[in-house]
């Protein structure tokens, strides 16, 4: 199951602008840190990011996991069947369009 959340938390993630700005400034912040440091010092940095990493990993995809079961609840609750299908044709529409319209 969590293999499947996985993969649709990858197909419907959308990145913010922000999350963008905020990665770089954090790399920015690293590299300067980084430099500074003697190796062992940086080994020791570089285990705490990558567990860090993993925690916002594993923190991210129950924040979608609980998003989606509440999504399911609403949607039990009124009935409406949702097609994935139709979503797919009308983005292969969009892209399609877009095509057309570059190649004119």
């Amino acid at each position: 199951m969590r293999d499947y959340m996985t993969a649709l938390q990858r197909r419907f993630h959308i990145k913010s602008e922000q999350a963008v700005k905020l990665k770089r400034e954090a790399e920015k912040a690293y590299d300067t840190l980084h430099d500074t440091l003697t190796r062992e010092q940086q080994k020791l940095l570089l285990r705490l990011l990558d567990a860090e990493e993993r925690l916002r990993d594993e923190e991210k995809l129950d924040a979608f996991f609980s998003g989606f079961k509440l999504a399911d609840g609403i949607h039990r609750e009124l009935g409406a069947p949702y097609s994935y299908e139709a979503e797919d044709e009308e983005r292969a529409r969009e892209i399609f369009r877009r095509e057309q319209e570059q190649n004119e």
